[in-house]
């Protein structure tokens, strides 16, 4: 059973390495169950299990509204997903779906995995989320997993002590990239850490299809088009991305800027919008989110792929760019050095004069762009869904024999 807390219609790496995995264990015979925040425009599909809901107010999540109601609504929900008996719990997000499958596991018995997707501390910090918020939350976390008060302090110190509440029953914590380990001390043994890059498939579109990408959006057989593929909110980097597009605008007055992904928060973009002047804006699409066979056709349109966040754990979308023969320019230095592209993408500043510099090198020297894309698709080619399937089922088998001998040295204990 997987457990998560984001989900279609809403996209973004964890919804894209979920489905990945959840259709190869069903093509291998797997039962694979998901459980899911409820959303009017979800369709339905087999394996499906939503929760009541409620939006958050944030970037389009929904979250699960169980923890709120009363303890004989809560006991018979764990109840009725206990019934399905997994063997294994593999939760993908920290939120109240997530916490719902740590009680499954403890209910069931069956063994805990967790996917370590989310950067927590560096999101917090983006969004500026109050401390007294998170110390509350921690409180009813506590409370609904039947645990002590965690101590708490500066935000920190409070998401240390929620990672260490939500992941200390882990039979196996999967991480994406070794970014992660860089960034956060897991208070997880570092036995019980594996690395589990997503495969990413090709995402392949004609010339013609992506001709029509660019006629669409008014943008000619010839102009360079530098394309952005994400939230277009400010943990992405998008304050890094739109100043350095306004200086590669000034040097390539032909050049585009394209951005596809859902906009959460208007009046902030239009504040970077107006802070670049009319001119660079005009030269500036906006999409909003697209399926994958529009987002396949932008691959195959754009000359750069740009990805100035610098919060991320892995960035499938840079895979996807990559399996298109698309070079990257990153602004991240864990993520150039430890990511599936191994090195192979341009690694700029965070500052808008050195990234545009990294793109306008891209861009004006395409043999080069060619060499660095072809390489970065080898790279990426190396990480395919049925390969990721595999590792993952392989941490299912150690967490289950964990599990096992916890069970049988607890029954000991107990006798």
């Amino acid at each position: 059973m997987h457990f998560t807390d984001t989900y279609l219609p809403r996209r973004d790496g964890v919804v894209t390495s979920l489905r990945t995995l959840h259709a190869a264990q069903l093509a291998a015979g797997h039962d694979s169950l998901l459980v899911v925040p409820r959303h009017r425009e979800q369709r339905d599909e087999p394996g499906l299990l939503r929760l009541p809901a409620l939006a958050c107010g944030v970037a389009d999540l929904r979250l699960a509204r169980w923890p709120m109601t009363t303890r004989r609504v809560r006991e018979r929900l764990v109840a009725d997903l206990s019934a399905h008996r997994p063997e294994v719990v593999h939760v993908h997000t920290p939120g109240p779906a997530g916490l719902l499958g740590v009680l499954v596991a403890r209910r069931t018995g069956a063994a805990l995995v967790q996917t370590y997707h989310t950067d927590l501390h560096a999101y917090a910090d983006a969004y500026k989320v109050p401390g007294w918020a998170l110390r509350l939350l921690l409180r009813v976390y506590a409370g609904r997993l039947g645990e002590p008060r965690p101590p708490t302090g500066c935000r920190t110190t409070t998401l240390t002590a929620g990672n260490r509440l939500l992941l200390g029953d882990a039979g196996a914590v999967v991480v994406p990239t070794r970014a992660v380990l860089d960034r956060i001390d897991l208070p997880v043994p570092a036995e019980r850490i594996v690395l589990a890059p997503t495969g990413v498939g090709p995402r392949t579109a004609t010339p013609a299809e992506a001709m029509a990408f660019r006629t669409g959006y008014g943008i000619g057989p010839s102009d360079p088009v530098v394309l952005f593929v994400g939230r277009v909110n400010r943990e992405k980097g998008v304050d890094l991305l739109i100043p350095a597009f306004a200086r590669i605008a000034r040097e390539l007055p032909s050049a585009r800027l394209v951005l596809i992904g859902a906009v959460y928060e208007q009046r902030w973009l239009n504040r970077l919008l107006r802070s670049v002047g009319p001119a660079v804006a005009s030269r500036i699409v906006l999409t909003g989110q697209q399926p994958p066979r529009v987002v396949a056709q932008a691959y195959a349109a754009a000359d750069v792929f740009a990805f100035p966040s610098r919060t991320d754990t892995q960035a499938l979308v840079l895979q996807e760019a990559a399996m298109a023969g698309l070079p990257a320019v990153l602004a991240d230095p864990s993520l150039h050095r430890h990511g599936v592209l191994a090195g192979n993408a341009v690694l700029a500043e965070p500052a808008p004069d050195s990234f545009a510099d990294a793109v306008l090198g891209l861009l004006r020297d395409r043999r080069a762009a060619r060499r660095l894309g072809a390489a970065a698709r080898a790279s990426a080619a190396g990480h395919s869904p049925e390969r990721y399937a595999d590792t993952v089922q392989c941490v299912y088998h150690e967490a289950v024999k964990l599990r096992s001998r916890v069970g049988v040295l607890e029954a000991a204990a107990g006798g």
